[in-house]
């Protein structure tokens, strides 16, 4: 087929890959100087899916759903629109392997790997299912894993959004195996499909296959019929009991006996997480090397077919202007929140800052939930002898007033309208999620500017934002 070599306004650089309903390329915004991922849909198939629904409207429900949500582990969505021949969306472009690629080399995960996954995904479908939006169809295709090992949560096109505009409810969208039974019965949906369907990936990351195989029709009956064999039962799995009992409340049929929450579910594994075994000899497979194939940030399959192996991590070599010894004791904090990537993570972070507090505030972008954060500091703190350190490293907060920072004039509707304008250049519709969520903690104009700054861009590009910011007034 021809491929444009434009859509909307942006130029297309390559075919990412091809699904049933449209392509996915690599393209460039020229405006805000960023690569980004297109998915498109083919306006000749446009008509109604298998629930009735419009295929446009289902689209723009993706664009929607993830639209609202703000998260490091969500792939973040920057525009829809429609052209003449197709309907597309502008999502973010991210490097690395479906969690199905990894799986496929490595089908059973070391431990860590398979709590730090985990973690991170329940900890974005907590902050989805907060903000009233459920994927309704988790599985290991629909997950990133980036070359640092940071788990993208993509796809959320079959979503439902819990508002007055969209209150009819189709149960027949999803994947056998990680569908819950009242997605095969029609019952009624909500968040807890989530959590089966989350059930049914750590049933698989533990034990290297899914808790209910065979046809279609197979899958479906034991879904609604059967109960899956413990992952310690497993012969070859050799899993601790410990997850017997958390796969069985997640994979629970009827889901008033799942856990209520996926924060429910992810405070389960903690007390695991903390106990998991460190540097036994077991490689990570969820770290890539650097000239790791990329993944288009969607649910498709790549037309290549191409799997990488699992990789192992590079031994460390000294960082310029770091003591090692430095480096270790913020390892040895974050490894007890991440695994064996806390490595990757600070030594990557460290050749981009120079500071202790610059090396911090890099790893706090990507730990997901303020929970993290603060334990993160907490470590850091002890492990350098005094909390002078922690609060050198902690990033500056809203509502803090640091000694030495003089205080602004309180923002105005102006000053929010103005700081909106210049975000949305940057990053698109998200930007007014973030524009309110900081007037709403920000107690001066500067904490206002910083903490959008903060949140939208680093290194120079942070500065250029935080001077337009100011600007902008």
């Amino acid at each position: 087929m021809t491929h444009p070599a434009v859509i909307g306004k942006y130029p297309i650089a390559r075919v990412l890959g091809t699904g049933g309903m449209g392509v996915v390329y690599e393209a460039f915004d020229l405006d805000i100087n960023r690569p980004v991922a297109i998915k498109t849909i083919h306006m000749a198939l446009i008509g109604q899916d298998l629930s009735g629904m419009p295929t446009t409207e289902r689209f723009r429900n993706e664009a929607r759903a993830v639209g609202r949500l703000s998260h490091p582990n969500i792939v973040a969505i920057y525009e829809y629109g429609e052209d003449q021949d197709a309907a597309y969306i502008a999502m973010e472009y991210v490097e690395g392997r479906t969690l199905s690629e990894i799986l496929h080399a490595t089908p059973r995960l070391p431990e860590c790997d398979v709590l730090t996954l985990m973690d991170q995904l329940l900890g974005a479908l907590d902050y989805a299912h907060l903000h009233g939006v459920w994927h309704r169809d988790i599985k290991p295709a629909n997950l990133i894993v980036t070359n640092a090992g940071l788990l993208k949560v993509t796809d959320f096109g079959i979503a439902r959004i819990e508002s007055l505009m969209h209150t009819k409810i189709t149960a027949t969208l999803g994947t056998p195996g990680y569908m819950a039974p009242e997605q095969y019965a029609g019952g009624k949906l909500d968040h807890r499909v989530d959590i089966f369907a989350s059930g049914a990936l750590l049933y698989f990351l533990l034990v290297g296959r899914p808790p209910f195989e065979g046809t279609s029709a197979e899958v479906m009956h034991k879904v609604l019929n059967d109960q899956a064999v413990p992952p310690s039962g497993v012969a070859e799995c050799a899993r601790s009991e410990f997850y017997d009992d958390i796969v069985a409340k997640a994979l629970a049929k009827n889901a008033a006996d799942r856990y209520p929450s996926a924060a429910a579910f992810r405070q389960a594994l903690a007390e695991r997480k903390l106990a998991a075994p460190r540097n036994t000899g077991e490689t990570t497979a969820i770290v890539v090397s650097g000239n790791a194939r990329t993944t288009p940030a969607v649910g498709v399959s790549e037309s290549s077919g191409r799997t990488p192996p699992a990789v192992a991590t590079p031994t460390p070599t000294p960082i310029p202007g770091w003591d090692p010894a430095t480096l270790l004791r913020v390892e040895a904090a974050l490894a007890h929140l991440v695994g064996p990537i806390a490595r990757i993570m600070v030594r990557q972070a460290a050749k981009l800052h120079p500071d202790l507090a610059g090396l911090a505030s890099a790893i706090d972008e990507q730990l997901p939930s303020d929970a993290d954060r603060a334990r993160f500091h907490a470590r850091l703190g002890g492990t350098t002898g005094g909390a002078k350190v922690a609060a050198a490293a902690q990033p500056h907060t809203p509502g803090s007033n640091p000694a030495g920072q003089a205080k602004g004039r309180p923002m105005s509707p102006e000053i929010v309208a103005a700081a909106l304008r210049v975000l949305t250049k940057r990053i698109g519709p998200v930007a007014s999620v973030l524009v309110k969520r900081s007037a709403a903690k920000a107690q001066t104009m500067e904490q206002f500017h910083v903490l959008l700054a903060d949140l939208a861009a680093e290194g120079d590009e942070r500065e250029q934002l935080l001077t337009e910011l100011r600007k902008g007034l």
